[in-house]
């Protein structure tokens, strides 16, 4: 779980980073003594557990986690602070936890425990890679599927990012050779689908509207969404989705936004 620690008082960040050694899953990436700097760290890097002080120059703690949150709405937050008329910012803030100073070194400990339980807790059972060729799993372990289609029809779900798909979009796009008035193929392939989710014991992943169907991405992972939405630009491979010719788009997006942001197109 990569760790920020931020807080002015250095005293503070050295009793965390002690106690943090006694727990391997905890993995400290970035030490700030202002927030601004940790914002700065936060847009290109993965920040999964963010320890802060509340009180310091600039950007105070609140406005840093909310600005967390925005990047990862999954990052773990948990406040340091000597003044209690901050707790009404916590539960606003929708913050795991927060302990007051002066604390002692079980304090410590105890917020280290908590937080690794709720890591474990977040941890989600579906992986999307769609940085290559479109590749699922679950538990960690490699997901095939028993038919083609059904698997493109995921990979196109995944392509929306949570948005609907309508059954005349997909034909379109997966039948194009087909009357797209017809959708009898889209059902078709769209009850395979849910059966393979439902016999993997994900089919929850798969939500209906009056319009169409979507992926509840809140319940995956998925690494077009950690370039997206929390900036992991350093996992970016110049590829996407090599598998199908209409992800060609949303390559050309990504390359767009990759040059951009660093100046110039990925070279491998």
């Amino acid at each position: 779980m990569k760790t920020i620690l931020v807080d002015d008082e250095l005293w503070s960040m050295l009793q965390f980073k002690d106690l943090c050694e006694d727990h391997p899953e905890i993995e400290l990436v970035g030490e700030f003594e202002s927030a601004a700097d940790a914002l700065r760290y936060a847009e290109s890097h993965t920040v999964e557990f963010a320890l802060l002080d509340i009180e310091m120059p600039g950007i105070n703690g609140v406005e840093l986690a909310k600005r967390l949150r925005e990047q990862n709405p999954d990052v773990i937050i948990v406040f340091l602070t000597g003044h209690k008329q901050y707790l009404e910012d916590f539960i606003n803030m929708k913050a795991d936890y927060y302990v007051f100073k002066p604390y002692t070194r079980e304090d410590v400990k105890d917020i280290l425990d908590r937080v690794t339980l709720l890591s474990g807790r977040l941890k989600k059972r579906v992986r999307f890679q769609t940085l290559g060729p479109f590749l699922v799993y679950v538990d960690n372990k490699p997901f095939t599927f028993k038919r083609e289609k059904p698997r493109e029809l995921l990979a196109l779900l995944v392509d929306k990012r949570g948005a609907v798909l309508t059954a005349r979009e997909a034909m379109e796009i997966i039948w194009p050779e087909k009357d797209r008035t017809d959708t009898s193929l889209f059902r078709m392939t769209m009850a395979r689908l849910r059966e393979e989710l439902k016999q993997a014991g994900i089919e929850e992943i798969l939500k209906s509207s009056a319009k169409g169907k979507y992926l509840d991405m809140s319940l995956v992972e998925c690494d077009l969404l950690d370039l997206l939405r929390n900036h992991q630009w350093e996992r970016y491979n110049g590829e996407y989705m090599n598998d199908y010719s209409w992800a060609e788009e949303t390559h050309a997006y990504l390359e767009q936004m990759y040059q951009d942001r660093f100046g110039g197109t990925y070279l491998k």
